[in-house]
């Protein structure tokens, strides 16, 4: 059998493949983007910085909660699972490539027990098929199962980084809502020092009680601000549950120190330029486009031909089993089919291919002037962030002073109660709106190493 089959075998290895239609790939077209930021105040950093950008706040708990997240996000396994599912598709289309190759055999045999006789019937075959890729469809179909790999691991690694940018800013979140707690109970504390202060005066008849209802009001507002600040913390850390692959009871955390929530680090930029190979998004995009260009080429090959070749072996034998091999014979055969009455719905998906790639093209230039617009967007906030962040602390520290000035002059008769009142109420909110303002920083920080494909 194995010297039929040889010729078989040699014929179909030597069959040409010698074409592939349709336009090749030549990377995404130039978008023009501006050789620097508009924005003259980029964040300073080492360009490794990018790669794990959440260690630079020096917080071992947020690096934990982001390892946790890209180990047991559902959709972190989502990707994965696209990801198996693109090179299974490869696989099986690179198998196109290559003949199929089928066999069978079956056979019986019987005798009597007193003349010890025997007789049987043996039948067994070996086929081969294949279709050469003579116009190179079948490749282009391997170019396009190859780009849309390339795009499902693109888009889990777009996954990734928007799911660590997600945890910080979920996590920064609730060190804001825990500090403004903390602060409001402080506050309440200190009013309600007010509050005796007053009340002393208005039994021993300095004051009157509208001091004292005056004094009551801001704690009463203080205190409506405390469940607000309590259920923010809640939130924040339900969604960081969700994030995380969890319910909200397996969720554990503890406040960091001053020193760590109230850093401020910087992150570099780099150049428009390297947002085209750092941004995981964009990447995806350009092997989307890719993929469109390849299905040109498949289109283009069905308007021709296709060649199959079929190989068989066959042997049978109706005595004795050692027959089956003397027997044996081979053919082959081949056979061209082509489309004639639908010439015009072939040529029309090859239009529909060179459409969809200019789609594709428009897709890719999108995503990138998007991606320039939101670096661009995060760098201004930045910006805006950290020149009115020393401001928040000088209004926070003079809010103070006035508060505890205003309260000594009424103590001495010198001062109205109003003035106390509303010295309060500036601290107390230049107090909450300095906690909002770093954690803003910290969040368009995250946004921004997020926004320059940070974490791919």
């Amino acid at each position: 059998m194995k010297h039929t089959l040889l010729p078989l075998l040699l014929l179909l290895c030597c069959v040409p493949t010698s074409c592939r239609f349709g336009p090749n790939f030549r990377g995404a077209p130039e978008q023009g983007l501006p050789v620097t930021w508009v924005n003259n105040m980029p964040p300073s950093g080492q360009p490794e910085d990018l790669t794990a950008w959440w260690s630079c706040f020096a917080d071992p708990q947020l690096s934990t909660l982001i390892a946790r997240a890209f180990t047991a996000n559902p959709d972190m396994a989502t990707a994965a699972l696209a990801i198996a599912r693109a090179e299974t598709e490869l696989r099986t289309t690179r198998a196109d490539l290559f003949p199929s190759v089928s066999g069978s055999i079956s056979g019986n045999n019987g005798g009597e027990f007193n003349t010890s006789t025997s007789h049987g019937h043996w039948n067994g075959g070996l086929s081969a098929s294949w279709t050469p890729d003579i116009w190179g469809g079948t490749r282009r179909q391997v170019e396009a199962a190859a780009a849309s790999l390339g795009s499902a691991r693109a888009a889990a690694a777009a996954t990734r980084v928007a799911l660590a940018s997600s945890v910080a800013t979920t996590y920064f979140e609730w060190i804001s809502a825990k500090e403004s707690l903390r602060f409001a109970k402080a506050q309440l504390e200190y009013q309600q020092r007010t509050y005796d202060i007053v009340k002393r005066r208005v039994e021993t008849g300095f004051q009157n009680n509208l001091d004292l209802a005056e004094a009551d009001v801001s704690i009463a507002n203080t205190r409506a601000q405390i469940p607000v600040y309590a259920a923010n913390i809640k939130s924040c850390e339900n969604t960081l549950a969700t994030l995380l692959g969890t319910t909200v009871d397996q969720v554990r955390l503890s406040m960091p120190p001053q020193t760590v929530y109230n850093r401020i680090p910087r992150v570099p930029t780099g150049l428009p330029a390297e947002l085209l190979r750092r941004r995981p998004d964009i990447v995806q995009a350009e092997y989307n486009l890719h993929r469109a260009t390849a299905n040109i080429g498949v289109q283009v090959a069905n308007l021709f031909p296709r060649i199959s070749l079929t190989g068989n072996v066959s042997s049978s034998s109706s005595s004795d089993f050692a027959d089956f091999f003397r027997g044996a014979g081979w053919s082959l055969s081949a056979n061209a089919s082509q489309a004639l009455f639908n010439r015009t719905a072939l040529r029309g998906n090859v239009r529909l291919a060179r459409i969809a790639r200019m789609e594709s093209a428009q897709a890719y230039r999108k995503t990138v002037l998007s991606a320039f617009a939101e670096v661009e967007s995060c760098l201004i906030d930045y910006a805006r962030l950290t020149s009115q962040l020393p401001e928040y602390a000088e209004t926070a520290r003079a809010g103070k002073l006035a508060a505890e000035l205003s309260l000594r002059l009424y103590s001495v008769g010198n001062s109205n109660f109003l003035n106390v009142a509303t010295a309060e109420r500036s601290w107390l909110n230049a107090e909450l709106n300095l906690i909002a303002a770093r954690q803003q920083v910290r969040i368009t920080l995250a946004r921004l190493s997020a926004a320059l494909g940070g974490g791919y």
